[in-house]
């Protein structure tokens, strides 16, 4: 997945890129949000050698995309399934019992608290699943279009 933006600024090897938030971004969760939830920044390694306030190309590992896909909603809805056959099978199919439901609840629980430990280890590690490719020519790129057919993207401050 390619996606553009602005570097906002550059730690060692990496920059810190703002970019308008996609569709894509709602699933990913690579990205922080600003406030306003319109854009996005990222923090990608820094292969182009971009300076701050370069337009920037950036690729995205579309395999992160996946995982965190999966994560997010195929792993709850396994999880409370297994909890509710778990729980089924040891009252032995009985429908009295509330066993099989509280299973599945606590399964439930569990897997949220799985992914949330998941990404907690995801964002402590140094592996970048984003890269800039290439520094884009030109003053104005990314985000909306100007007036003059160009792109353009405001640089978002969090918290602010």
């Amino acid at each position: 997945m390619t996606e553009v933006g602005r570097v906002v600024s550059i730690n060692a090897d990496a920059a810190v890129v703002a970019m308008r938030r996609s569709q894509a971004c709602e699933k990913c969760g690579l990205c922080l949000s600003s406030g306003d939830g319109r854009e996005v920044l990222l923090l990608a390694r820094n292969d182009a050698g971009a300076g701050p306030g370069d337009a920037v190309e950036i690729e995205i590992s579309p395999g992160r995309v996946l995982v965190a896909a999966f994560a997010l909603y195929l792993l709850p809805v396994l999880m409370t399934i297994l909890g509710f056959v778990a729980g089924n099978s040891i009252v032995g199919g009985s429908e009295e019992s509330f066993l099989p439901i509280g299973l599945a609840v606590a399964f439930l629980v569990v897997s949220f608290v799985a992914v949330w430990l998941f990404d907690l280890k995801l964002r402590k590690t140094a592996r970048r699943d984003a890269t800039v490719v290439r520094v884009l020519p030109g003053e104005d790129s990314g985000g909306e279009n100007g007036g003059d057919g160009s792109r353009k993207i405001e640089v978002v401050k969090l918290g602010g």
